[in-house]
This record gives structure tokens, sequence and C-alpha cells, in this order.
């Protein structure tokens, strides 16, 4: 019976070093969590209490399941903008053969299908983007996230803002005298250029006149003249915009029009903008424009990627504009300690887990994310290696125990009757 004893001793301190060794192995590995093995002693029940006064000896020690230490490892930054960090609770959720999988490692890239996957191919599980002119994230279904790589389409200017800051000092117009014309600048008082787009994405440029009206029996009033050029600077359209009006406070009480192109030199459909300048100033301040809101673009190319601390997928494309492309899912779990770790950084649900409970990052209890870092293992090397050295002592005291045994049975043999 001893012999066994001290072999359960022995295969004990085994496991105690195997776990320790998968433990510093890991130490690099990005999201990984250290185990520790639990043990329990051995009585036999058939045994206990046999001999009526309570010292009936154990039968040795047995594993009797291995703890995850699931607090957060170190946030280790990394600059790529693709690798992903939780901050606080859950979990992310990929696609694997086998079904879905659980992990702490956020090392995703783009696959050539265009799917956001771990550096295992798995692919990240999400919700998908909201639908347009809808700013929810939609919810329900988890899908995998795939990102567009392409080019995105040039957007027409269909809505301008322009405010702007006019000169009380500026000298009045008589515009009867002096009608407006492009080319006479004493015709008005001020201008500015800014681009509007059509609907190819291409750039033209558009003119603002204003003139400060004299004799109009209005005080403070301007007239607004424009002119569309191409890019290589030839007139393409011109007119005449809104009157601003401007109270003694200088505020200005009315003044948006439209400006309609019929036809466009490179074939794209008309243009119809509404000039709005709400927001513009009369003062004895000098001209300036003080902020211009275009909601048209040209054409963009795709330049990467970046993931917000809410999960949202987002492209990114070289004429500024931005396109959800998804938001990535965290899991979380009522018994985190009941998931069963498997290769590739992936825990799997199980019985003892619970079920995943599923969520936008920063929602409820699930931690927010942060882009271009990755967590790192929460192996304590120092504490490892101490322990290891603890192992090692139990495994040569268990080893010592069974050669002793072995050298009494051996002296039992060699006694003569």
């Amino acid at each position: 019976m001893s012999l066994l004893v001290e072999l359960s001793g022995v295969q004990a301190a085994q496991t105690d070093i195997d776990t320790i060794g998968n433990n510093i192995a890991n130490v690099s590995t990005a999201g990984f969590k250290t185990s520790a093995p639990d043990f329990s002693d051995i009585y036999a029940g058939s045994l206990a209490g046999a001999a009526g006064n309570g010292v009936t000896p154990g039968q040795g020690v047995s594993t009797s399941s291995l703890s995850q230490l699931f607090t957060e490892g170190t946030v280790n930054q990394t600059g790529n903008p693709l690798d992903v960090a939780i901050n606080g609770n859950g979990f992310f959720q990929v696609q694997t053969a086998g079904g879905t999988a659980y992990s702490r490692d956020g090392t995703f890239q783009i696959n050539s299908a265009g799917y956001l996957v771990n550096s295992a191919g798995d692919e990240v599980m999400g919700y998908a983007a909201p639908a347009a002119g809808s700013s929810a994230t939609s919810a329900g279904v988890l899908e995998p996230i795939q990102i567009g790589t392409g080019n995105i389409a040039g957007t027409a200017t269909s809505t301008l803002g322009i405010n702007v800051n006019l000169p009380s000092t500026d000298a009045a117009i008589n515009v009867t005298t002096t009608p407006f014309s492009i080319k006479n600048p004493d015709s008005y008082d001020e201008s500015t250029t800014t681009s509007v787009y059509d609907s190819l994405g291409s750039s033209q440029t558009l003119t603002t006149y204003f003139t400060q009206v004299s004799g109009s029996g209005t005080p403070n009033q301007w007239q607004t003249n424009w002119q569309l050029s191409n890019s290589s600077g030839a007139m393409v359209a011109s007119g005449a915009g809104p009157t601003l009006t401007f109270n003694s406070a200088g505020q200005l009480t009315s003044g948006s029009g439209t400006i309609a192109v019929a036809k466009l030199p490179d074939g794209a459909a008309p243009l119809d903008i509404a000039l709005d300048f709400t927001g513009s100033t009369l003062s004895n301040l000098s001209f300036a424009v003080n902020s211009v809101d275009n909601n048209g673009a040209a054409a963009g190319q795709f330049t990467g990627v970046t993931i917000g601390s809410n999960g949202e997928v987002s492209g990114q494309y070289s004429n500024g504009q931005t396109q959800n492309f998804g938001t990535i899912a965290l899991a979380n779990f009522a018994d985190p300690q009941g998931l069963i770790a498997t290769s590739n950084n992936l825990w799997q649900a199980s019985t003892a887990s619970g079920a995943a409970v599923t969520g936008q990052p920063g929602s409820g209890a699930l931690g927010s994310l942060e882009s271009g870092a990755l967590e790192g293992s929460n192996v304590d090397l120092s504490s490892q290696l101490v322990n290891l050295i603890a192992a090692q002592q139990a495994y040569q005291a268990n080893v010592q125990g069974i050669s002793t045994e072995q050298q009494d049975l051996q002296r039992l043999l060699t006694i003569q009757t």
C-alpha cells in the first residue's frame, strides 16, 4: 500500500511540474492564462475508522482539477491597428472547424477573402454594420466580419454650408451702376473658393463672391454670386446666389439658396446643391471663412482599418471617408473556470462554464477594446520558478519514499525462517 501512496505523490508532483513547465513555455504567448493543479487527498471509505481510533492513514494524493487564473495580462503596444487587446472582462469569439471558440488573443489580420481572422485563420465573429442612415449597432445573429479593400465611389455634393465673417468696413457698392461681373473686382467686396464634387467624384471649384449692397433700403444686406470651374480653371457655370441679411448685432437673419448646374463637362449627373450660410456674421473684423461643411467626397482608395474601443471595424480611405464593416462582439461566462483550454490560445465552452453571454464591447460587464495593442501572458515567471523548485523537491521526496519502501521489502525477503 505504501508504494502506491508514494507513486500517487510522484504522479501529482509530475503533473505540477508539467503544468509549471507549460506556464513557463507560454510566458510570451498573447492572451495566455496561468494554470495551477488542484490536489486532493485520498482515503479509502471502507477503511475509514476501521481501527476505531481515527488514525487510519490516507492512500495518497490525486489531481482533482486544473485551475486557470483569468487575471489580465500586461497590455503591450504593438502599433499594428489590427492587434486588439481587451481591457476588462470578455473573450473574442472565433469560428473554427469545430465550432465557436473563445480567446483573449487579439492578433488579427485580413485574409485573402477580406475576412478578419486570428493568427490560426479562424474568422472573428461580430455584428453586421448598421443599415444605411442608422447609427445603431446591429445585434442578434453573429457573423464573420468581412472588410472590403476596394475603392469607394465618390459622392456628389448636395449640401454646402459656408460660415464666414463679412467686414462691416467694406465699401458698399451700387449694383445698379456697377453690376456684378467676375471680371470686374470693383463689383464685389470679398470672395472665397471651395471644392464641390459631382456624381463621378470629380472635384469642381466653387467661387463665391460677396457684395455689400448700397441703396437697397435694407441695412447690412449682401448679395452673393457664384462661379463653378473645372480642374483646368475653365468656367463651367455661374449664377446669382442668395442675398444675406444681417441685423444690427451682425447676426444673419436670412440667407440660403440653391446652386443648380444642368451639365458638367465630365458627363456627371447634374449638380443640385443646397447652399447655406447659417452662422455667418457681420462685424468690424476682417473677412474670414470660419468653416465649410461639404457632404460630398471624391472617390477614395482603401488605406487601412481602425478598430474602435466599442469594437467598430472601420475602413479608412484616401478621400478622408470611412466605412463601417461591423462590430467585434465579446462573450462572457458565468464561470470562466469551466472553460476548456485548447490549442491556438482558444477555449471551448462547457456545461460548467455556462452559455456565452454576448454583447458589444463596453456594454454591461464587458470590457472595451484597445487597438494597436496585445494582452500579454499573465504568467509570473519568478513565482513559477519558485514553484518549480518546490514541485521538484516533492517529486524527489516521493521517489526517496519509494526507494525506502523497496529497501524495507528486500530486507523482509531476506529474513530466514
